[in-house]
């Protein structure tokens, strides 16, 4: 058979690899996607795994959510790029009802999970970014594909990782001495992966300060609603509604994380209405809309009804219960740990142990993950993965996939949590310890393993 001349001449040329754009190319992985695969994969080998490096809300799709998706599934057509009127509308009275918002569904826009949300909005506005230390692992990477320099904010790790107006004032003269332009402040409150929350006055404090640098605050408050119940979740956008923008999806609260349903309450001012309209050229460019029959379900979600109420006041109970269980074995084995106020999330702090942890080849909290792993069978993530020096001994913990065992059938599973939820109403309020203590053999492993590690480290010395 004869070759076509012009195959012969593609033939002909020099063959190499596929050029990567530079903001791209040797990019990892997302590190809490890249530990949970790791899990995965230890677990069909059949190694024991305690995980607590992924943190994901487990719990049963409520019941009225599953019925409005069954009743939607043959909605097939695309829905408007910023998402279903009554879903925009949905939100837009939830946030106002349930956290003092001024919002309007003409600036709430709606994507396919807040992290796609997150992007769209780091692409639209101008500026380079300060980010708290430690912060979400997603948060640095989208500002740099976005063109942004990313600039530290430092926090107090003795006072539940505080940001304070001090330490941004620093991190703005130190940004602007190397010649950046920082526009824009991303917070997360409640905080992934410290489980912290701004108390009323620092949010206050924050967003005065930001008010008078002219910083657009981008607060991503998708842990908002699980609050433990001892501090209030208050919002910056509370004291700044002009220019912060607070975002959230369907993923923590209503353990919904697969269904990929983000939004973002814009500013309800003629600035905020320019964000949108730039927010749809580029979403409509990206992803055109999200998944129409999970938009309509999600109306049933933020009607937030006398049952879906309930389901998320349980789940956070449960959530805060399981978080202060951990963290009261940890700190009674010696370790450093900020009472978390939100999320399932613990941040300790292992550098009184370092030098017994350096004698074993581990002086980085990657080491420490590492070691963890291959050791003691405990997946957790480092702190060098959220922004922090890689000699910070500090790691996150996730509690949430230690509600029931790993390896039950999916029925069984469901079983269980279900009657988890059915039980927190007898947790306290506050997150506090009470008689009541819930069924969490996973998560009495994992104390227990973790606190024989401590224990196989020796007396721990006063190094800071």
């Amino acid at each position: 058979m004869t070759v076509p001349q012009t195959h012969q001449r593609i033939q002909g040329t020099i063959a190499g690899p596929l050029d990567l754009n530079s903001a791209v190319a040797g990019a990892p992985v997302s590190a809490t996607l890249r530990m949970n695969e790791a899990v995965a994969a230890r677990r069909a080998a059949r190694q024991r795994t305690i995980h607590l490096g992924f943190g994901e809300a487990p719990f049963p799709l409520p019941i009225p959510l599953r019925e409005e998706l069954a009743r939607a599934a043959t909605r097939t057509e695309y829905a408007p790029v910023l998402g279903l009127p009554g879903l925009r509308a949905a939100i837009a009275a939830y946030l106002a009802r349930t956290h003092g918002l001024a919002t309007s569904p003409a600036t709430t826009i709606v994507g396919p999970g807040s992290k796609a949300v997150l992007y769209a909005l780091m692409r639209a506005l101008a500026g380079d970014v300060l980010l708290p230390t430690p912060s979400w692992v997603s948060y640095a990477p989208q500002a740099r594909l976005a063109g942004k320099r990313v600039f530290p904010v430092d926090t107090d790790p003795a006072d539940h990782h505080r940001m304070t107006r001090a330490s941004l004032e620093t991190a703005m003269q130190a940004a602007h001495e190397t010649g950046g332009d920082p526009r824009l402040l991303v917070v997360n409150t409640p905080s992934n992966p410290t489980g912290g929350m701004f108390a009323a006055d620092d949010a206050e404090e924050i967003a005065i300060w930001a008010r008078g640098e002219g910083v657009t605050i981008l607060s991503d408050e998708v842990y908002a609603e699980l609050a433990h119940g001892w501090r209030a979740h208050v919002s910056p956008a509370r004291f700044y509604s002009e220019r912060t923008i607070v975002t959230g999806g369907m993923s923590k609260a209503f353990s919904a994380g697969g269904w990929r349903l983000g939004y973002a309450a814009l500013p309800v001012t003629a600035a905020g209405e320019d964000l949108v309209a730039a927010v749809r050229s580029l979403a409509g460019e990206i992803w055109s809309s999200a998944a129409t029959p999970i938009q309509q379900a999600a109306i049933v979600a933020f009607t937030f009804d006398d049952a879906m109420e309930r389901f998320v006041r349980r789940s956070a109970r449960i959530h805060a219960h399981a978080a202060a269980r951990l963290r009261s074995a940890l700190v009674a084995a010696g370790v450093r740990c900020p009472q978390p106020a939100g999320a399932f999330y613990l941040y300790p702090d292992f550098v009184p142990w370092r030098d017994q942890l350096a004698a074993r080849g581990v002086t980085t909290s990657a080491d420490l993950a590492n070691h963890l792993l291959d050791e003691w069978d405990i997946a957790t993530l480092p702190a060098s993965d959220f922004g922090e020096a890689p000699d910070a001994l500090r790691l996150r913990l996730a509690t949430s996939m230690l509600y029931a065992p790993a390896d039950a059938a999916p029925a069984d599973q469901e079983t269980i949590l279900n009657r988890l939820l059915e039980q927190a109403d007898d947790l306290p309020a506050d997150g506090a310890s009470g008689t009541t203590q819930l069924a969490l053999p996973a998560l009495d492993e994992a104390a227990a393993q973790l606190a024989a590690f401590v224990a196989a480290q020796g007396t721990s010395s006063s190094a800071t």
